[in-house]
């Protein structure tokens, strides 16, 4: 009997966390209890101050107040997987697939826990844009579960630290407590600095989704366009892998064999957009000085390091390639040389126009910069309208 006629039937995803698992054992690195729960309580409080801070430093303070009522969850690497497999499955719903059995389902549901399994270890935080939910999740729940969000001992609980009201459609806000900790000792960076930072910086993201309304919806749509363009291949050969390769932008060589001629221009320019808003977020916080994080200019220099490590050498940043990597945070490594284009053309940009000239890409998707545009900061001010300040 064939899986439901949906692509989200693809793949068994009760078994997406066990490959999860397989492929990162560990939930992070050993700490006493104590330091780990540090840990969670500093990324709470830096996330509760980012939306003020970062409405000043954008413009943006009233889109800040709004996201500031976000959800926002301090998370192990296991429920940044559930969060994600589960957004990705509500992704895939809707979109018409061909019937699959339960050796194809569980084939993909493997290559999907690999991937989402590889990435946990990687990334800080990543904002997820609210889907409406048509089914229950089959597994993977978005986010409803528990685990733990501090370390490989499975100590504590996840940690939530806001709420929007009660059954609203909200982003989520996913901190990695375990990644921060780990980047932390790697570097050797000020702890607290460091959760500030990243809370600033996946705040940034969502303060993007609140300030144009529209943008999640459009993000969405795109997202499910170039899935569509994987699910479609499928029957002919196509390997399901490709729907987590394609959700976090794989790179254009990958994504040519992934989802053909007819879908890369719409690929390219997904691209651009999820780069765009890294480079939006890294150019925000060109405000934080040493008076307010005193190890900025370190902070800095290590997070905005354009060569992005090795599998499991190194955490990232992300919505969709910096500290997160959700569809708006820079969801994949290979994006981080995108990042580091988009963030000159927004300083580019803020230099010359300022945050308000910068803030004109929030007006329609049509005011987005093109993927030709962040290698030419003035062509894209000359078509929006954006002038010195």
């Amino acid at each position: 009997m064939g899986a439901p006629s949906t692509a989200r039937g693809l793949v068994d995803w009760s078994r997406v966390e066990i490959a999860a698992r397989t492929m990162a054992p560990r939930g992070g690195p050993s700490a006493p209890r104590a330091s780990l729960s540090a840990v969670v309580e500093l990324l709470r409080c830096g996330a509760a101050q980012a939306p003020e801070r970062v409405g000043e430093m954008t413009g943006l303070s009233r889109a800040a107040r709004d996201a500031g009522s976000g959800r926002v969850l301090v998370v192990d690497r296991a429920g940044l997987v559930r969060a994600t497999a589960g957004f990705l499955a509500r992704l895939l719903d809707g979109l018409p697939a061909p019937p699959a059995g339960p050796v194809a389902r569980r084939a993909a549901a493997w290559e999907a826990g690999a991937a989402l399994g590889a990435l946990s270890t990687r990334l800080l935080g990543q904002v997820l844009p609210a889907i409406p939910v048509a089914a229950d999740a089959g597994g993977a729940d978005g986010g409803r579960g528990t685990g733990s969000a501090t370390g490989a001992d499975g100590a504590g609980p996840v940690a939530e630290a806001r709420t929007g009201g009660p059954g609203a459609e909200r982003p989520r806000l996913l901190l990695v407590a375990p990644n921060v900790l780990a980047l932390q000792r790697r570097h050797g960076l000020d702890l607290a600095d460091l959760a500030t930072w990243v809370a600033m910086h996946e705040t940034a993201h969502a303060v993007q989704l609140a300030a144009a309304p529209w943008l999640a919806d459009h993000l969405v749509a795109r997202l499910r366009e170039a899935l569509g363009a994987v699910v479609e291949a499928w029957p002919r050969g196509g390997r399901l892998a490709g729907i987590a390769s394609v959700a976090w932008a794989a790179r254009p060589g990958e994504a040519a064999g992934l989802v053909g001629q007819p879908g890369l221009a719409g690929l390219v320019e997904l691209r651009a957009t999820l780069a765009f808003l890294e480079g939006h977020a890294r150019a925000a916080l060109d405000g934080v000085t040493p008076a307010r994080v005193p190890s900025a200019h370190v902070l800095r220099a290590v997070l905005d390091a354009d060569p992005a490590p090795a599998p499991g050498q190194g955490e990232e940043r992300g919505i969709g390639q910096g500290h997160g990597r959700g569809p708006f945070a820079g969801l994949a490594s290979e994006r981080l040389l995108d990042s580091a284009r988009a963030a000159r053309f927004a300083r580019a940009v803020v230099e010359r126009a300022g945050h308000e000239g910068l803030n004109r890409a929030w007006a329609s998707p049509w005011a987005l910069p093109t993927a030709a545009e962040l290698g030419s900061p003035e062509a894209w001010l000359e078509r929006v309208g954006g002038g010195p300040h």
